[in-house]
């Protein structure tokens, strides 16, 4: 495993050598930065494993770095501490509205500075494990898709049209990218169909349809054991689930089925109208949204979201 790479940032030079003495013995790979700002490019451009900034420099503050960093996917899990003099109850107060993880206080004490930074890292380290699991289901689940050519890129697509969806709808940022990353997933349950039945060209039986309509808990128990995915749980259960009650596999009706869920239903039915698959040709846009209206209208989809994703194709076209 290579070493761990921290990012020091701090204005005044005998500060950045004090805290690069004290880890450089650690095996640490370190990177300096000399304000708020180059500490954001920096972290940006190469995300590190932890980052250690001061607060009061010239250009950009460590708080506002600090908040901007939380608020890029790319850093939003590298943990930050704030290195700084300032001790009132506000500043730190401030410093955990930004999104800090910690505090070190000046001048810093090298056993505190230890332990905090290897507590850190190994946090880091079991979030990096998840993460990479779940990229590991990602790749699976794409290459579910790619196994038939009927819904190959079909995951990737209803991820684009969610996230877009919920934009439209005013989710904030974390909703749009939980709603990317269930799209992406949602369909993960079906490494357990049978590919016959998924290619079957002509209507499934009874028996054969109930053995595909448990992908959706399958799916679901593939994800739960990792903690990351705990955001995405009920959209990949619930993205069969219908407004009228009769979805699968719950027979969520109504409120029960919360607005990120809609937007997955629709966002993953429209796409099934619309791409060949083995049973039928894809329908057009025009006709696979005037059929959506009309099953709205009977209570299986939610109208708004329908009309909402009308206008994201159009905007997109």
């Amino acid at each position: 495993m290579p070493p761990a790479r921290i990012l020091i940032v701090d204005d005044l030079p005998e500060n950045r050598e004090i805290l690069t003495g004290l880890l450089e013995p650690e095996g640490y790979v370190l990177v300096t930065a000399k304000d708020g700002q180059e500490g954001l490019e920096r972290a940006l451009a190469d995300p590190p494993d932890l980052i250690l900034m001061d607060v009061s420099m010239p250009r950009m503050t460590g708080f506002e770095a600090c908040r901007r960093l939380k608020a890029d996917q790319r850093t939003h899990l590298v943990p930050l501490v704030l290195v700084t003099g300032l001790v009132a109850r506000e500043d730190r107060i401030q410093g955990i509205a930004a999104g800090c993880d910690d505090f070190l206080t000046k001048p810093v004490d090298a056993e505190q500075l230890m332990a905090r930074t290897r507590s850190l890292l190994r946090a880091k380290a079991l979030i990096d494990d998840l993460e990479q699991a779940e990229n590991v289901l990602v790749s699976l689940a794409t290459a579910l898709d790619a196994k038939d050519n009927y819904t190959r890129g079909h995951s990737e697509r209803v991820a684009e049209y969610a996230e877009a969806l919920g934009g439209a709808l005013g989710l904030d940022r974390a909703e749009r990218r939980t709603l990317r990353r269930a799209g992406l997933l949602h369909d993960i349950g079906k490494i357990g169909t049978r590919l016959d039945y998924l290619q079957k060209p002509g209507p499934l039986t009874a028996s054969e349809y109930e053995e595909v309509k448990k992908h959706p808990v399958v799916g679901y128990e593939i994800c739960l054991p990792l903690r990351t995915m705990v955001p995405l749980l009920a959209l990949i259960r619930g993205h069969h689930e219908r407004l009228d009650g009769r979805g699968y596999p719950d027979g969520l009706k109504g409120d029960a089925i919360s607005l990120p869920l809609r937007c997955l239903s629709v966002a993953d039915v429209y796409d099934a109208l619309t791409s060949d698959r083995s049973y039928r040709k894809a329908l057009a846009r025009a006709e696979a949204m005037r059929l959506m209206r009309e099953e709205a209208s009977v209570g299986m989809w939610d109208l708004r979201i329908v009309d909402a994703l009308d206008r994201v194709l159009t905007r997109g076209a």
